[in-house]
């Protein structure tokens, strides 16, 4: 039962991710695109690690 959940779960989040899959194939070239997307990647990693030391 639970597998079935998680398949769904899967099946949702590919079908909320296509928007996003076709606006990067559009605008693969674009380098303010794939600089955005590195800076927010820095980002996510700056907060979940200051976060993970603060725990400590």
């Amino acid at each position: 039962m639970k597998t079935m959940y998680v398949l769904n779960f899967l099946d949702s989040l590919n079908k909320m991710m296509e928007p996003f899959k076709k606006f990067i194939v559009e605008h693969y070239d674009n380098p303010i695109l794939w600089l955005a997307l590195f800076v927010i990647g820095v980002l996510v990693f700056q907060f979940t690690y200051s976060a993970l030391q603060r725990e400590k």
